[in-house]
């Protein structure tokens, strides 16, 4: 019989024990294994954490300042959620592939689908929060969401084709990456320089640039250029076959971190001194419109009518609602019947 320490260790390496692979078996020749299986789960709980920290962050930061907290939690839990799928070894598809060279001689290869809608997602709230910042047009910030999601979506369909077209594919995405640089550096860049942390236009002879234009500088710049090392991540692994599942796992870890995981941290980072009332961003805890709009409307009303009755007392000439003069006392008040019981004639 065992004795009470090996039943302790046994029982805490079967808690740890991870068997995705033997609950959702291979799909295919060129599949990931345990260890990269590991990798993702490890992945997967680093997101949680960062998640559950925004979360905290988010409750105690002022109610107006929130908006990019907001974009930080959604980048977080979808990351979050597609790394529990592809830890389980879900979400994929295996594909024929076109080379078999060097080590890589299989048939078939696991290719990750859900990754891709995941990239989809989060990047399209990475930018749309950049370009928010920025203060450039809807117009330019709904264009070039759209282009980031046409972005992800040509490595979606290119991983999913067996013959040479892939590549189609490839050459496309980089065509829309360009325009995605020039609609980022090139025009929303040239609003965001132009706006102080005041929110007004800089002065003409300051050539050290605006708080905004430095925080949006910085971010897109990152962004841009991590944007730029996933084709080169497709290109070994879905598109090429030139790396092992698991190898491929590993390129794809490095830069999810980096361009999800702490782009929202540095998202939160840069921008907590920026004034969110000039830059439109500064929402009020009771929504968009103050909690004190309609009251200020009454009262604004009751102003209104009570000089309009004072006006009639003195026998002066008022104006009814439509702005036609009538004499005093011939205008009623809130819908009261006219003072002096004289009623304008109808038109």
């Amino acid at each position: 019989m065992p004795s009470l320490p090996d039943l302790a260790g046994h029982a805490f390496v079967a808690a740890r024990d991870n068997n995705a692979l033997a609950k959702n078996l291979p799909i295919a020749n060129n599949n990931i294994t345990t260890r990269g299986s590991d990798l993702l789960w490890a992945i997967c709980a680093l997101h949680g954490l960062l998640l559950l920290g925004v979360i905290a962050w988010t409750f105690a930061t002022n109610p107006r300042r929130r908006i990019f907290h907001y974009f930080s939690i959604s980048i977080l839990l979808v990351a979050t959620i597609y790394y529990f799928v592809l830890a389980s070894n879900l979400g994929a598809t295996a594909v024929p592939v076109q080379f078999r060279g060097g080590n890589i001689r299989n048939r078939t290869r696991q290719v990750y689908y859900t990754r891709w809608i995941g990239y989809l997602v989060n990047f399209a709230l990475a930018f749309f929060a950049l370009l928010l910042m920025s203060g450039v047009g809807w117009a330019t910030i709904v264009f070039t969401t759209g282009l980031v999601m046409l972005w992800a979506t040509m490595f979606l369909v290119g991983e999913l084709v067996r013959s040479s077209y892939k590549w189609g594919f490839f050459v496309l995405a980089w065509l829309l990456y360009a325009l995605i640089v020039w609609q980022v550096l090139g025009i929303a860049r040239s609003y965001a320089a132009r706006l102080t942390n005041t929110g007004a236009a800089g002065a003409a002879g300051d050539r050290r640039g605006s708080t905004v234009g430095k925080v949006f500088t910085t971010l897109a710049a990152w962004e841009l250029f991590l944007l730029a090392l996933y084709p080169i991540a497709w290109g070994l692994s879905e598109g090429g076959n030139r790396i092992t599942n698991d190898s491929e796992q590993i390129f794809y870890v490095v830069l999810d971190v980096l361009s999800q995981g702490i782009f929202a941290l540095a998202l939160l980072a840069l921008t907590r001194t920026l004034d969110f009332d000039a830059l439109g961003l500064g929402f009020s805890e009771y929504g968009r419109i103050g909690h004190g709009h309609h009251r200020d409307v009454i009262h604004d009303e009751k102003r209104t009518h009570a000089a309009a009755v004072g006006e009639a007392g003195h026998g002066g000439v008022v104006r009814d609602p439509a702005g036609v003069q009538v004499p005093a006392g011939a205008q009623g008040v809130a819908g009261n019947p006219p003072v002096g019981g004289y009623a304008p004639a109808q038109v």
